[in-house]
């Protein structure tokens, strides 16, 4: 079995009642497992394709255009949602407007896993969307997971990706700050080199 993220680059209507799919996959995510992937041309295969990709919704503040509310990421790496207050009252007044963003579903799971804690509320009572998605990662089967929860397999992946939406800001802004942290290091390491090397070189 390959399992791999890649993008679709095309899809191709063929003269014979075919469709022809481009997918075009990064060497690195197919470390270890090309040769398994050599074997399989010329073969039917069975594959599903979902895209790694969730688009959230967020209010923003029709004046300034920013989020109404916002993140702050802690040192331990857990988010805190917060809404900031308008300083000019007439400012109120003013309808919220909607943004769409995208984010990688892959970026929201490895928040998740790491830092969430937050459980879903929805008509008719609760999800705990990191629990399915850890057992998920630890390599439960979707449908084995529905039977469990006695749910159609199709409800259960729904509300994991209406729990990922929920999540999605908090995700947003923890990976910002992670990328952000890794760029001060990266600062930081190389001016220390530059800062060590004066131009000269000890005689032997």
């Amino acid at each position: 079995m390959i399992n791999c993220y890649g993008e679709v680059r095309t899809v191709q209507a063929k003269p014979n009642d075919t469709i022809e799919i481009k997918m075009v996959v990064d060497g690195d995510v197919l470390a270890g497992q090309f040769e398994e992937l050599i074997k399989l041309t010329g073969k039917e295969v069975d594959i599903k394709l979902a895209s790694n990709q969730l688009e959230y919704r967020e209010k923003i503040d029709a004046q300034t255009q920013e989020p109404v509310m916002k993140y702050m990421v802690h040192s331990d790496g857990t988010v805190e949602m917060f809404s900031q207050e308008k300083l000019d009252l007439e400012l109120e007044e003013l309808e919220e407007e909607e943004r769409s963003s995208v984010i990688n579903i892959s970026e929201i799971d490895e928040y998740i896993l790491e830092h969430d804690t937050e459980i879903m509320e929805f008509e008719g009572g609760e999800f705990d969307g990191k629990a399915v998605l850890t057992q998920l990662t630890e390599g439960t089967g979707m449908e084995e997971l529905a039977q469990v929860y006695d749910v159609p397999e199709r409800m259960l992946a729904d509300k994991l990706d209406d729990y990922r939406r929920l999540v999605a800001p908090k995700a947003a802004a923890w990976q910002a700050a992670k990328s952000d942290d890794a760029d001060q290091q990266s600062s930081i390491f190389g001016e220390t080199d530059e800062d060590d090397y004066d131009g000269t070189e000890e005689d032997e």
